[in-house]
């Protein structure tokens, strides 16, 4: 107990707190805002407070003050009296589009399952809200991925000093399975790079819509073969590729998971052929602490893993000559 004559301990600013706060009362009014969606109204012109009152019977103070709030936020901007769509908020906020977004953002504000990640990790029991490797969530990755596959074309320049830093070169006969392959953005680039170039991609139908989608795009639909289905039940093959690009997914599963998958993965591939693990969720490169908490509120057993969990992972899965490239995706062969 201090006696009288000692200072008082100076209580510091609440300023992080504070920001955490203002972060919690700003997503909540993102989420009204979707939930009524603002922005579609706003597009069919019903452009002021007073529009969209006599529209839709909505509180005038309360749609006055909301739409306030979302300029604010900066996804609308106000011209006179006038609400305008910004570029954002017209690209991903309106129901119609193919890179609406608004359902995701709902989705993911109920991530913990509003308030279970503390039960959760207590007791070990996960996932939380949803498993983000099971089919019924497709429409989330599909929304997540967006630009990928509309605007496929923005990713080639990196995707194409990706496979440099690999030593992975484009030539007639080379056969690429991408497993898990999103809207492919990498092994698209690839494909563009030399028509002999084959390509399988393996992910849930309604994923693989969109990456074909975005080989139509690109103009090498006629070089792709799809193999929808589940990543565990569908068979890759035997000695049939000569690179396994296995998409942005490992860290959603346990290392004995991950053995077995890589293991599957050696089956398919030639001898000398090479494994690409896009392990963008890596605990020693630059994925935040945050998502990393995600992972496990999102899998049955999944986590970020570093480097040397990886070496061990696809060495005793049978793979040589593991390496890490950039502290990004990790490369090793089927001797």
């Amino acid at each position: 107990m201090s006696s009288p004559s000692e200072p008082t301990p100076e209580i510091p600013k609440s300023e992080i707190i504070d920001n955490y706060i203002e972060w919690i009362y700003k997503l909540d009014i993102l989420r009204c805002a979707i939930e009524l969606q603002l922005w579609e109204k706003v597009a069919a012109g019903q452009d002021t407070p007073e529009k969209m009152v006599a529209s839709q019977g909505w509180d005038p103070v309360g749609t006055r003050m909301l739409l306030d709030a979302i300029c604010s936020l900066q996804l609308l901007s106000k011209q006179g009296d006038r609400f305008r769509l910004v570029p954002e908020s017209e690209a991903f906020l309106l129901p119609a589009n193919q890179t609406y977004k608004g359902s995701l953002l709902l989705s993911e504000s109920h991530w913990e399952g509003d308030g279970k990640l503390a039960e959760s990790i207590r007791s070990g029991k996960r996932p939380i809200h949803y498993c983000a490797t099971t089919e019924d969530i497709i429409g989330m990755w599909v929304a997540d991925y967006s630009r990928n596959w509309t605007h496929p074309q923005v990713y080639l320049e990196d995707a194409d000093k990706l496979w440099q830093s690999l030593e992975i070169h484009a030539r007639d006969g080379l056969s690429i399975l991408d497993v898990a392959c999103g809207p492919a953005p990498k092994s698209l680039a690839l494909a563009r790079q030399h028509p002999g170039v084959s390509l399988t991609f393996l992910d849930w139908e309604g994923i693989l819509q969109t990456a074909f989608q975005a080989a139509s795009r690109l103009g090498v639909e006629n070089q792709v073969t799809k193999k929808p289905g589940d990543l565990w039940k569908v068979d890759f093959g035997e000695n049939l590729f000569d690179v396994l690009w296995l998409g942005n997914i490992t860290h959603f599963f346990s290392p004995d998971e991950n053995i077995r998958l890589f293991r599957k993965a050696r089956r398919s591939l030639v001898h000398g052929g090479a494994i690409v693990v896009n392990s963008a969720g890596r605990r020693d490169g630059d994925f935040p602490i945050w998502a990393q908490l995600w992972l496990y509120a999102v899998s049955t057993g999944g986590e970020a893993y570093d480097f040397a969990e990886y070496q061990d992972m696809l060495t005793k899965a049978g793979f040589s000559d593991v390496v890490d490239i950039n502290k990004g995706p990790i490369r090793a062969f089927k001797p």
